[in-house]
C-alpha cells in the first residue's frame, strides 16, 4: 500500500514540476525581469505547492465523494491547488494593489486547469491489455448474450459452425477456418479436423481404449483424431 501511495504521489508530482520548468522558460506575469535561477524556485516552487494542494482535494473527493466525475475533480483540484499558492503569491508581492494581486491569482488559476487536467490524462492507467488483445472478435458476431463469455471450442456441421461457450451454444453460417481466424488471439489447436478448442476451454484430457478424449468446461466431448492427438501431446494439454 505504502509503495501504491509513494507511486502515486510521484507520479502527480511530475506534472507540477514539468509546469513549472515551462513556466520558468516562459516567464509570465512580469517575472522576466527576474534572474533565471530566480525563476525556477519560484515556479517550481509555486507550481510544487499547487500540486500538493491539488492532491489534497483529490483524497478528501475520493474519500467524501467516490462518484465524483472528471470534469468536478478537475475543476475542484485547480481550485485547491490555487487557494494553496495564494500565500506565497501575497507574500511575494506585499505591495501590489489588491485587484492586481486577484487578477494574478485569477492567471495563475486558469494554469492550474490546464495543469490539472493534464495531470488528469497523463494520470490514467491505460485499458488493461487482456480487454484489449485477448478479446476474439469472433465473439462481436454472436448475439449480446454471447459477448461477454468465454469461448471454449467451435465445431463444423455442414455449412455452419456452432461456438461453444460459457454462455451457451450458437450457430453460425461460416466456415470453420474463417470462425478459427477470428477465434485468434486466444491458444487453441484443432483436435480434429471439424473441432478448434480453446485451451482455457478444457475443461480435463483423459485417455480412454487407447483414445483421447477433451471434455469442455460446458461438459461437451470433444473427438480426437489420430493427428489431432498428437497436436493435444505437443501442446502438453496430456
Amino acid at each position: 500500500m505504502r509503495q501504491i501511495l509513494g507511486l502515486r504521489v510521484a507520479r502527480g508530482l511530475i506534472t507540477p514540476v514539468l509546469a513549472g520548468l515551462v513556466l520558468s522558460i516562459l516567464a509570465p506575469f512580469g517575472t522576466d525581469n527576474f534572474s533565471i535561477v530566480f525563476r525556477l524556485i519560484y515556479w517550481i516552487g509555486l507550481t510544487l505547492a499547487g500540486g500538493l494542494g491539488a492532491m489534497g482535494v483529490r483524497v478528501f473527493l475520493e474519500k467524501k465523494f467516490p462518484d465524483h466525475s472528471l470534469p468536478t475533480r478537475t475543476l475542484f483540484q485547480s481550485v485547491g491547488a490555487t487557494a494553496a499558492v495564494t500565500p506565497f503569491v501575497v507574500s511575494m508581492f506585499p505591495q501590489a494593489a489588491p485587484i492586481g494581486t486577484a487578477l494574478t491569482l485569477f492567471y495563475i488559476w486558469v494554469v492550474a486547469i490546464v495543469i490539472t487536467s493534464v495531470g488528469e490524462l497523463a494520470s490514467r492507467d491505460p485499458k488493461p491489455l487482456t480487454e484489449i488483445d485477448t478479446r476474439p472478435a469472433l465473439l462481436d458476431r454472436l448475439p449480446p448474450k454471447f459477448r461477454g463469455a468465454d469461448l471454449y471450442a467451435i465445431s463444423s456441421e455442414d455449412h455452419y459452425v456452432r461456438i461453444h461457450s460459457a454462455a451457451g451454444e450458437h450457430m453460425l453460417l461460416m466456415r470453420l477456418s474463417d470462425a478459427e481466424d477470428l477465434a485468434a488471439p486466444l491458444s487453441g489447436l484443432k483436435p480434429h479436423r471439424s473441432w478448434w478448442v480453446a485451451e482455457a476451454g478444457v475443461e480435463a484430457v483423459s485417455k480412454s481404449n487407447g483414445k483421447l478424449r477433451i471434455m469442455l468446461k460446458s461438459g461437451t466431448e470433444v473427438p480426437v483424431s489420430r493427428e489431432g492427438a498428437k497436436r493435444v501431446r505437443d501442446a502438453n494439454w496430456v
